[in-house]
């Protein structure tokens, strides 16, 4: 689709420009990383608002010699409230005209605020923009060009939502929205399918982002996730599970959930779930092989599967 190149500068009427962005970081007991992190924010060419919602480290990150920055609003939260929640009351302290979202683990690249501005400043009736991240630099792509989706609920049911860390809204938008914080888990992906619903993105296929090492795969976490999985099914069933492509991709999606967690016989079923769906499901055939190996077998596999990556 070809771009309406026709100004949206009416959104920034009254803002005061150098802080037009507000960057939401919550945290919890990773403070070197959180440094890093918010580093990477206050060295983008832009200005911004960060608001660190410290959702009850010890010991408090206000300690930490970045915290200084005048561009930095801190919120400590004196009892866990969770990063849905955390994200929430960063939301509502926002006052720029644009939001985004960064983990306390990840980092932007140098140029990453510029150039989502730029694509909701310039892209006609777009309030949200997404962006590619990834876990390893070597993966990172040149710039490229804006695909605008009219339509992008029509993708997420076959291809993972785009991560937070890779996201910029319009806040009102944002605010309008918020988390739900009846999700454990999966709060981002509920969220992004909830923007999908009344805007359309600004997609590029430039990688903007580093994310950290994905974490929480305890058993709690596992099992939190797989009962978020639930949840959107619940909510969201009309995207996520409206034809035999969706369908599948849901399974799957549960099944390695399954397989991670130890329990086999349930990860078999989805995969076999998701072959009813679609026969020809290439990750569902894969996810079924991989359930059927000891996970000895599986964990060599996986990382001699890096290991090639990285070559």
């Amino acid at each position: 689709m070809e771009l309406a190149l026709e100004g949206n500068a009416d959104r920034l009427a009254g803002v005061d420009e150098p802080r037009y962005v507000s960057v939401v970081i919550p945290t919890h007991n990773r403070p070197q990383l959180l440094a890093t992190a918010v580093a990477s924010v206050l060295s983008q060419d832009i200005p911004v608002e960060v608001i660190v919602v410290d959702d009850a480290s010890q010991p408090p990150v206000a300690g930490l010699p970045i915290m200084a920055h005048p561009h930095i609003t801190l919120i400590r939260n004196e009892k866990t409230q969770g990063p849905t929640r955390a994200r929430n009351q960063g939301l509502e302290a926002a006052t720029g005209a644009f939001v985004a979202f960064l983990d306390d683990d990840d980092e932007w690249l140098p140029g990453k605020l510029r150039r989502c501005i730029d694509i909701l400043n310039t892209v006609a009736g777009v309030d949200v923009v997404t962006h590619r991240t990834v876990y390893d630099r070597d993966g990172m792509s040149e710039l490229s060009d804006v695909t605008v989706l009219t339509n992008p609920l029509a993708s997420f049911g076959v291809q993972q939502t785009p991560h937070l860390d890779g996201l910029m809204v319009d806040t009102a938008l944002a605010k309008a929205v918020r988390f739900d914080e009846s999700f454990d888990a999966a709060q981002d992906i509920d969220f992004v399918i909830e923007l999908a619903r009344r805007s359309p993105f600004a997609m590029v296929e430039d990688t903007l982002a580093v994310r950290g090492p994905q974490s929480d795969g305890s058993a709690i976490g596992l099992e939190r996730r797989i009962s978020a999985r639930v949840l959107l099914l619940d909510k969201h069933g009309d995207v996520l599970y409206h034809d035999g492509p969706s369908r599948a991709f849901f399974h799957v999606r549960l099944g390695h959930l399954y397989r991670r967690s130890g329990r086999r016989m349930l990860a078999l079923r989805s995969f076999a779930t998701a072959l009813r769906h679609q026969p020809g499901a290439a990750k569902a055939w894969r996810g079924l092989a991989l359930s059927m190996l000891p996970a000895g077998v599986v964990h060599r596999l996986s990382v001699d599967r890096r290991r090639r990556a990285q070559r």
